[in-house]
């Protein structure tokens, strides 16, 4: 994204597709306290579809704990499956989609 004006439509963009891809609905937003998560049209959006907004307090970057540990083992599983099937850079990003994949069915 080249600027914080297009996270509103991408946030929205990626509930329908989560609500038509996956039958499912996103219950709940977790973002720092960036004005582009707390804009007027992002909460009536949020309190339209029953989404929960949290976020986290201001200078506190311990809060993001749980997500940097799920952002590690997601590269750690990837770097592995790259190394182990000899594969070259280039297929960085199947990787770690297919990281991802395994991740979700073997929880």
């Amino acid at each position: 994204m080249k600027d914080k004006s297009k996270t509103s439509q991408r946030i929205q963009n990626f509930y329908h597709m989560v609500h038509t891809q996956f039958n499912t609905k996103v219950k709940v937003l977790r973002s720092d306290n960036g004005r582009e998560f707390s804009s007027r049209p992002m909460t009536k959006f949020y309190a339209e579809h029953g989404i929960l907004h949290q976020t986290s307090c201001i200078d506190t970057p311990q809060q993001n704990g749980r997500i940097e540990r799920k952002h590690r083992r997601i590269l750690d599983v990837a770097r592995a499956l790259q190394f182990q099937a000899h594969l070259p850079i280039a297929f960085w990003g199947e990787c770690v989609l297919t990281t991802v994949y395994l991740i979700n069915r073997t929880q």
